[in-house]
């Protein structure tokens, strides 16, 4: 498949409405695929910001590209960079901070550090760096912390702990579990205070269990029956909204923690591989709205990726399916699909994914009530 052209394309689907709780207004789903940048063979996504803005990496150099609504993708340098699909790089929601990790010479071998972009393609390595190799997994929605996971400066026990970066404290190391070999953490609430990730028990014992920290003090993310939950990905912006992955094939479901509520697992959409686990990345700020991805079994390709969508009216839905409700083929033949980002107020999501032949598709799909368009008074509520 040759690359997209640089203006976007657009599926608009005329007034459908969607079964969220009533009084909820009808909606319009649109999606915008992105296109590569010129003089790249391909290009994967990162994540969205408020705006729509959304950033991703163009290889093979590991360049830093931001795709904003409406006009051509613009490269931003940033290379040589360490790519983590769906992950890295980093926007902040409020887009004021772009961040990813960066190679950078350190005598005759590189080391890996977290670095924010300045302007045109200036970059800068995160400054008062107290840890070896580090890399940046999430961001506060205001830019002002970031997350990771990094090695020991002194390279002993543990193999990778996690860090918290702030603006007035520099990088901070976060509390380990007693007994733990490795741990990171994958989101921040703004200001740094509490901070969400995982840790692994040991080096036998590869499983993720999902944690969180307050001051740097960790604490584990259980269920009501006081079990662990897999690896804890995304939070809202103050962290009272956190959502992460099934742990293993005992306990596969991705899931929702509050405050409030406490861990609510999230079921499983129709089709899926027996034993395949889910993972949330990212909520609305509410919390109302969550995205992710699963893996099921395709007769011609093996096993794949398919995205979801998940509220509390409808429920687990593979995302290609909900697309299709509203006219809009897409993904459903793709050799890998996930929805990785999603926008505080649930509107906009980002899909990161290859298609058939395996070539990288990128897209951004919109939820766009009717009263936004047609002024009729109603109001949105996706639940």
């Amino acid at each position: 498949m040759s690359p997209f052209s640089f203006s976007f394309r657009r599926a608009l689907i005329a007034c459908s409405a969607i079964a969220f709780a009533a009084p909820a207004a009808a909606v319009t789903v649109t999606l915008t695929e992105l296109p590569v940048p010129d003089g790249f063979p391909t290009a994967g996504v990162g994540n969205i910001a408020s705006d729509g803005s959304v950033v991703g990496t163009a290889w093979p150099d590991g360049a830093i590209v931001r795709w904003r609504p409406d006009a051509t993708p613009e490269v931003l340098g940033g290379g040589l960079t360490f790519t983590l699909e769906n992950v890295m790089p980093l926007i902040s929601k409020d887009g004021s901070l772009i961040a990813t990790a960066g190679y950078f010479q350190d005598g005759e071998s590189l080391r890996a550090a977290p670095e924010i972009w300045l302007s045109g393609t200036d970059w800068l390595e995160l400054p008062d760096l107290t840890l070896g190799d580090a890399s940046p997994y999430g961001m506060s929605y205001d830019g002002q912390a970031l997350v990771g996971g990094a090695s020991p400066a002194t390279g002993t026990t543990p193999r990778q702990m996690p860090w918290v970066w702030t603006a007035a404290g520099g990088q901070q190391a976060l509390g380990m579990m007693p007994d733990t070999v490795w741990g990171e953490a994958w989101a921040v609430a703004n200001g740094g205070h509490v901070a969400v990730g995982f840790f692994e028990a040991s080096a036998a014992d590869e499983t993720r269990y999902g944690a969180r920290w307050v001051d740097g003090t960790p604490e584990w993310i259980l269920d009501a029956d006081g079990n662990h939950v897999g690896q804890a990905i995304g939070c809202n912006s103050d962290c009272s909204v956190v959502v992460g992955a099934g742990r293993d094939a005992d306990s596969p479901e991705a899931w929702r923690w509050t405050e409030a509520s406490g861990v609510e697992y999230l079921g499983r959409p129709g089709g899926a591989a027996d034993g395949a686990l889910y993972y949330a990345f990212e909520s609305s700020d509410d919390g109302r709205i969550i995205v992710g991805s699963y893996y099921t079994i395709d007769p011609m390709l093996g096993a794949v990726n398919r995205g979801f969508l998940w509220t509390p009216a409808d429920h687990m839905q593979d995302f290609s399916e909900f697309l299709a409700v509203y006219g809009i083929d897409y993904g459903d033949d793709f050799s890998d699909l996930v929805v990785n980002s999603i926008t505080p107020d649930g509107k906009a999501m980002l899909v990161n994914g290859a298609n058939i032949d395996y070539v990288r598709q990128r897209a951004v799909v919109r939820l766009v009530p009717d009263d936004e368009i047609y002024a009729d008074g109603f109001d949105f509520i996706p639940i």
